[in-house]
């Protein structure tokens, strides 16, 4: 009976989890195409930052509980502190904002990213130098990296361009958007393509295309917000609020 009953909550979790999932690509995406500031966007970006949390929260359930892998749990937080941090940017647009709220979402990232690269150690010893292995070491530096970014970030006493929360804000949840298709892949893709040579490149796929798409809008809002060679603080009108 009581297995019935752990079935039954793993089957509901496993449900909202990809419901979440869903409602993520979907919202992920309006950010992105809608007016910047605009109410779809701020509502949108919401929905995503909420559905990015259940997906995580899921994630850790499904690893204490229901005996998930401990990478798909360390991308889990991954995913959603580049969320996280895009998000909590909002409210801190000056240095020495920070709370006791990003500090841990820092700290706690930092702790998984070297987690992930001493279960990368593990699998080497084991398998050696295979697909899983290699992704390890991967999503383990960008995890460290990210999280060693908030807590130098956290440290700023003044900043130069009073834009920066801006840009961080869009690379981090645009960043958060790529995590959020790179799951639907490997999930989705993953089993059909896993007996394939480079099966392994759907993990990077998204990063691939979207990271120079943030590269791009990157440059054109600062070219655009330092025009003449001088910084100026954007009028309301162009970030839509």
């Amino acid at each position: 009976m009581e297995s019935l009953q752990s079935l039954s909550l793993h089957s509901v979790f496993l449900a909202s989890h990809i419901g979440a999932g869903v409602l993520a690509l979907i919202s992920g995406i309006l950010p992105i195409i809608t007016f910047k500031g605009g109410k779809l966007h701020r509502l949108s970006g919401k929905l995503f930052f909420w559905s990015m949390f259940w997906l995580f929260f899921t994630s850790v359930l499904s690893f204490f509980f229901f005996r998930g892998t401990f990478f798909l749990l360390v991308i889990g937080v991954f995913s959603f502190h580049v969320c996280f941090t895009g998000y909590r940017v909002l409210y801190r647009k000056k240095p020495g904002q920070e709370t006791w709220l990003d500090w841990t979402g820092a700290i706690a990232t930092l702790v998984a990213g070297i987690g992930i690269e001493l279960y990368a150690v593990w699998l080497f010893q084991k398998y050696g130098l295979g697909p899983m292995t290699i992704l390890s070491i991967v999503f383990g530096i960008f995890t460290i990296s990210n999280a060693l970014s908030d807590i130098k970030m956290f440290r700023m006493k003044h900043v130069d361009d009073k834009m920066w929360w801006f840009y961080h804000h869009m690379s981090a949840m645009c960043g958060a958007v790529i995590a959020a298709y790179t799951a639907f892949l490997v999930n989705a893709v993953g089993p059909l393509v896993h007996d394939m040579p480079m099966g392994w490149m759907i993990w990077l796929l998204p990063a691939i295309i979207g990271a120079p798409g943030i590269s791009f809008w990157k440059r054109y809002y600062m070219k655009k917000f330092n025009a003449g060679g001088k910084k100026r603080m954007p009028a309301p009108s162009e970030l839509g609020v």
